[in-house]
């Protein structure tokens, strides 16, 4: 019997007869299974977590016809990133030229990076070394790389930016010399740029401030000499010579001025020099100064020295006499006539034991003055007309030396000391002050100082040399 029944066929049966119906038929029955699907070698993109998309989606269990086309459109755009990607490390990779000198720069945003950028605003290159590092190098401001027939050129643009010619070409026409590391994006080295241009800049502008403080500082310590040389000039100087004088004693000084011709005003009685209301007012302004006036203040002059020795240098102030009895002879000189004017008894000491020995000269109607300058080994002559006397100082010189013979029987010789005509000093503006600016030069180098005065002190130099004499006692 079998198993088996053949029928006609009827309605139902063409509506089973169907290819989706007989698929469902067939499936009841075991058959041989479908070969396994065969895998696409071709790159694919590596995601996150390590799987290519085509085995994600395998995954999904997308096995549609719509899901195959995306498939094969995946990995065209995967191959094409990847060249993409593999082309835009070329290109940097591209720019890596070495340099010695480097200076070491943090990237803002990115603390585990380091950049390395040179000191000057040119293209750089950047290179990735271990732990994160990045080396940027400066390189030409054109560089050209080429393979084969084709070729790019990499420009410097604005701004740090860098600008291939012809990026058409650029996947095929890279050259890379040396591998490299992978950079997250070209916007990286636009901020390595960025970042070590600023850094350059404010280490430009810290180094000029540093090189202008020291060139200061090098310019303050070329003028301490100066300042020291001008503090003690300063301190050199005392202000007792141009002291002004107080109210009290202007009253004094005037009434002194306006007294009676023959009333006798003061006298010195060591000296034995009285000096009445007509010689006193020789120091009126206008008047030249006669003898009396010139040679009390002369003595009051060494008797300032005895009240304060270290104060003041070792002077001897021959009177206006002295001079015109050494030259007064036919020969022009006559030793034996003041012989005796300068014997131990009488002065306490003798010349040679003197720093500078004064002699007034009076010229008719001009007074000048010479100096036996012993210290500094100089016979000086000081005119305030810078007049030159050359027979006055050969007297001196004479003078000299048959006084220490005299009076220490010794033999000095002054053949190598300097004869000098004063130049460097004040010198009077009118015809009537050279008596006063003579008393001045010998004030003011008895003292030790330069002639720092001039004509404009003369009037404040009458009332306090008027003053002095009427105290008797020369401040």
């Amino acid at each position: 019997m079998n198993v088996f029944s053949l029928s006609p066929p009827s309605k139902n049966s063409r509506s089973s007869s169907s290819p989706r119906a007989m698929a469902r038929g067939v499936s009841r029955y075991p058959g041989a299974k479908a070969p396994l699907r065969r895998e696409v070698h071709a790159p694919s993109r590596v995601t996150k977590f390590g799987l290519s998309s085509r085995t994600s989606q395998r995954h999904r269990g997308s096995d549609s016809s719509c899901s195959t086309r995306q498939e094969s459109g995946n990995d065209f755009g995967e191959i094409f990133l990847r060249n993409y990607d593999d082309a835009k490390l070329k290109a940097l990779s591209a720019l890596s030229y070495l340099r010695k000198d480097k200076d070491v720069v943090d990237v803002d945003n990115e603390p585990d990076n380091v950049v390395v950028i040179s000191e000057d605003d040119e293209i750089m290159e950047i290179e990735v070394i271990d732990n994160g590092v990045v080396t940027v190098n400066e390189m030409e401001e054109n560089v050209a790389v080429e393979e084969g027939d084709s070729a790019m050129e990499v420009k410097k643009m604005d701004e740090g930016n860098v600008g291939v010619d012809s990026p058409s070409n650029m996947w095929s026409s890279l050259v890379l010399n040396r591998s490299m590391a992978n950079v997250s994006s070209f916007e990286t080295y636009r901020k390595f740029l960025g970042s070590a241009k600023n850094r350059t800049s404010r280490l430009k502008d810290l180094g000029f401030t540093y090189l202008l403080k020291e060139r200061c500082l090098t310019l303050l310590k070329g003028l301490l000499p100066l300042w020291k040389q001008a503090e003690e000039t300063v301190k050199e100087v005392p202000r007792e010579p141009f002291t002004p004088l107080s109210k009290e004693e202007e009253n004094v000084v005037k009434r002194a001025l306006s007294a009676n011709s023959w009333d006798v005003l003061v006298s010195h009685k060591k000296s034995n020099i009285d000096i009445t209301g007509q010689n006193l007012r020789c120091l009126r302004p206008g008047q030249w100064l006669n003898d009396e006036v010139v040679n009390i203040y002369l003595v009051l002059l060494k008797e300032r020295e005895a009240r304060e020795p270290k104060k003041f240098l070792k002077c001897h102030f021959f009177n206006t006499f002295f001079y015109t009895k050494l030259a007064s002879s036919e020969a022009g000189y006559n030793y034996n006539a003041v012989r005796r004017w300068t014997s131990l008894k009488r002065l306490g000491y003798r010349l040679i034991d003197c720093d500078k020995i004064f002699v007034p000269i009076h010229m008719s109607i001009h007074w000048t003055l010479a100096v036996i300058n012993r210290r500094d080994k100089k016979f000086q002559y000081l005119d305030s007309f810078k007049g030159r006397e050359p027979r006055v100082l050969d007297t001196l010189a004479r003078y000299f030396v048959d006084e220490v013979r005299d009076k220490s029987g010794e033999d000095i010789d002054v053949s190598s000391w300097k004869q000098e005509f004063v130049q460097d000093l004040p010198l009077q503006k009118n015809g009537h002050d050279c008596g006063m600016f003579m008393l001045k030069y010998i004030d003011f180098y008895s003292r030790g100082l330069d002639l720092c005065f001039g004509q404009e002190h003369m009037p404040c130099f009458r009332v306090r040399t008027a003053k002095e004499i009427l105290q008797l006692k020369a401040d």
